[in-house]
């Protein structure tokens, strides 16, 4: 045996030799010391020893598997775990959501004889196995299932709940940077509840990955692992099925669940509301970081998240092709410095609303926001001065804010190595424009952190933003009116539908000959030429017998004329009541006919038709058109008149000469509700007209009023096809003073053209 003898040199050199000597020999000591106690760890996964009997020693586990470089049919192979009960909601949810997203293959695994409704959802129905809980027996069986049809097919596979989100762009991207020939054990790591702990069969050092988020394994863990499932479903600890993966996994595949810190962000887990079955408000910070996000117990809160999540994705694309917009710009100007760089900004139009007021009345007050105070602009719908800011606008407040920040941060982590968080608002103005999008003016409070080489520094500042909340492009959806009310259920399935549907005109009559005669032939132009799907019914109170006569026998000519149209008349005797004529007329059809409440003064077109048509819905919608009436013709040039002009005595009431609409010829009668296009069914469900209202106007209000106190949605629009021919008005004075002022305030409209242009643009019209 050969002895080291170390010769100690005396004197002051000596000492400081042997000192030197004696530093260095002990940290290279320290430096071999360590490598040797430092385990192996990849992805934060910790190689374990054996504790128990049986255990895998290092020489049983097989090399990784030679052919993993081979080219495989898939990427990711997800496994989800479900029930027979939940076939039909929660598991069709995730598949019509994030299943079809996965790039790779998904099956549902539920218990023996499960089937869906949803012919193409695949369904694995394990032999041998229920749905009792804890599914323990089902998830080792689903893991033997995978090894054994798809082991040679992908490189990694998911176990999952039908209760998470997935994630598969993002799944993809991060497992595209991971080596799947490694044996590796992926998730949010687990220890067990605090009342639990001592109680799983888990050393200190041990954990699993928790089944809710998703646990995803490698192929060559799988490898590994199934073939000693059955030692593994023979010798149980607890009644979780995530914590017996895990034993069984850290035993035979020698790994635990990943340990990194930021997987708590990437298998996003809201215990907040966990309770409640559902992911909460989710921040830009979450969204931008979480692959798999749990729990939604419901089909809804499933598809209220995969909606949110597309319109996050819609915005980032948005927001890329801006950036990518300015670029251009920037390139054009480099390349083409004389030609100005908008000439090539195709996408401004798309993704910048340049809006600028015409007039004062198009200019948009702001809303004041001071702290969490909300000061509203005397304009507002809601007339309280001050309030506290209501919570759906501050978190769509927030929500923007906090993107926004991120964008700012990203620029100031480059620039100035230093990171700011949204604290409150200190002041700033908010607006919302129906056609552009909210837009905020914020004056914030932020907190920033600058983080140098030694230390971190705190500051208080302030950051002024702008955002403007675009919205998205017009979608289209097209339906029937037919379909829209067989989906309500206010239709008969089994009634055959029609080419087009059948509008009924009610036309309530007494007297006025000249002015009936231009009615019908307006309608001859419109309807019995074109053979359109029209009829219509004529409720004709009697007056002197010669004009009685006279309208009968105008009618008789256009029957003879056009045998194939359909033309009825009704005789009422009494004094003229247009409520009681409409109603008696509606009255004649069925529950599913389309009615036109008409006047005799008005001419309306083909296309004002097929908007009756289009605009009213069995059952959910009504049709009250805003229709332009003419003024006096002796201070406007109308185009006709209710006699006649030579214009339109040559080319008819169809001819341009009514549908001049201008602010020099008439005015939109928004005061006006008599019009109407209503399906006798829900015309009798809002309790039909008040037949005791006599007199001049009101019966038409009051049943616009009730159909905007149901619960049919009321559609009102100005409607160019439809106008009002002017005619002289006279108002009663025994008139009750409510409608006597309502007749008074529409004939002053009629004379408004011999106003000057800067008091007509000022009037008020009265109701």
């Amino acid at each position: 045996m050969v002895q080291a003898r170390i010769k100690l040199r005396r004197g002051l050199p000596g000492m400081l030799m042997n000192f030197s000597a004696g530093v260095i020999l002990g940290f290279s000591m320290t430096v071999w010391l360590t490598v040797l106690m430092v385990p192996e760890k990849r992805l934060g996964q910790q190689r374990v020893s054996g504790y128990m009997s049986g255990v895998i020693k290092p020489e049983k586990v097989g090399p990784p598997d030679s052919d993993h470089l081979k080219s495989y049919k898939g990427h990711i192979y997800v496994g989800i775990m479900t029930a027979k009960k939940y076939l039909n909601s929660r598991a069709l949810a995730t598949y019509e959501t994030w299943g079809k997203l996965i790039p790779g293959k998904v099956e549902f695994f539920a218990a023996t004889g499960s089937k869906s409704s949803s012919g193409d959802m695949p369904i694995v129905s394990i032999p041998g196995v229920n749905d009792v809980y804890p599914p323990q027996k089902k998830a080792f069986l689903m893991l033997k299932y995978m090894h054994d049809h798809y082991l040679d097919d992908y490189e990694w596979f998911v176990r999952a709940d039908d209760d998470v989100y997935i994630r598969g762009d993002k799944l993809e991207n991060f497992l595209r940077k991971v080596d799947s020939s490694q044996a590796l054990y992926i998730g949010q790591a687990g220890f067990g509840k605090e009342h639990e702990h001592g109680r799983l069969g888990l050393r200190p050092d041990e954990n699993y990955c928790m089944g809710g988020p998703a646990m995803i394994m490698s192929r060559e863990t799988l490898r590994r692992v199934v073939p000693n499932i059955h030692w593994c479903m023979k010798n149980l600890y607890s009644s979780h099925e995530d914590v017996e993966i895990g034993r069984c996994i850290t035993k035979f595949a020698g790994i635990t669940c990943t340990s990194a810190f930021d997987t708590r962000e990437i298998f996003f887990n809201d215990y907040k509301n966990y309770n409640k079955g559902k992911i909460g408000e989710l921040h830009k910070a979450v969204i931008d970081s979480a692959i798999t996000l749990h729990p939604n117990k419901r089909p809804e809160y499933q598809y209220k998240l995969h909606t949110y999540l597309l319109n996050q994705r819609a915005g980032d694309l948005k927001k890329h092709a801006f950036e990518l917009h300015r670029r251009i710009e920037h390139m054009t100007e480099l390349l083409e410095p004389n030609i100005p760089a908008k000439g090539f900004s195709h996408w401004q139009k798309h993704l910048q609303s340049h809006f600028y007021p015409r007039e004062d009345r198009d200019v948009l007050t702001w809303d004041a926001v001071v702290g969490k105070t909300l000061y509203q602009s005397p304009t507002s719908n809601d007339r309280r001065l001050s309030r506290g800011t209501p919570p759906v606008w501050k978190t769509a407040m927030d929500t923007n804010i906090l993107q926004a920040m991120e964008t700012v941060n990203l620029d100031y982590q480059r620039r100035y190595r230093t990171r700011c968080g949204y604290n409150s608002i200190h002041h700033g103005y908010q607006r919302v424009d129906i056609m552009r999008g909210p837009e905020y003016l914020l004056d914030l409070l932020v907190v920033c952190r600058h983080k140098s080489k030694r230390k971190v520094r705190m500051m208080l500042g302030r950051k002024s933003l702008y955002l403007h909340q675009a919205y998205t492009g017009v979608e289209l959806q097209e339906q029937s009116s037919r379909q829209m009310a067989l989906d309500n259920g206010s239709l008969d399935p089994d009634m055959e539908p029609t080419a087009k549907e059948t509008v009924h005109i009610i036309l309530p009559l007494r007297g006025r000959l000249s002015t009936f005669e231009r009615f019908m032939k307006n309608y001859e132009a419109v309807c019995l030429e074109t053979q359109s799907d029209v009829q219509l019914l004529i409720v004709l109170f009697t007056s002197t017998k010669e004009e009685s006569r006279g309208i009968l026998d105008v009618l008789d000519d256009y029957k003879a004329k056009y045998p194939f149209s359909v033309i009825k008349v009704i005789t009422m005797t009494g004094s003229f009541s247009r409520g009681i004529g409409l109603k008696v007329g509606a009255s004649q059809f069925g529950n599913t006919s389309l009615l036109f409440f008409c006047d005799v003064d008005v001419i309306f077109t083909k296309h004002f038709i097929d908007r009756c048509r289009a605009n009213t819905v069995l059952g959910r919608q009504v049709y009250f058109p805003v229709m332009f009436s003419q003024y006096d013709p002796k201070f406007a040039d109308v185009g006709g008149t209710a006699d006649g002009d030579r214009l339109n005595q040559r080319k008819g009431p169809t001819s341009e000469g009514y549908h001049i609409l201008t602010k020099n010829t008439g005015y939109w009668r928004f005061s006006s509700f008599g019009m109407a296009c209503v399906y006798r069914l829900d015309f009798a469900r809002v309790g039909e007209f008040d037949t005791s209202i006599r007199g001049w106007g009101m019966e038409d209000i009051d049943l616009f009023q009730k159909f905007v106190a149901s619960d049919l949605e009321t559609f009102r629009a100005v409607d160019p096809g439809l106008v009002h021919v002017y005619h002289p008005i006279h108002c009663d004075p025994s008139l009750p003073a409510v409608q006597y002022n309502m007749c008074l305030g529409s004939k002053a409209n009629t004379y408004m053209a011999a106003l000057p242009n800067w008091l007509r643009s000022g009037r008020t019209t009265c109701n």
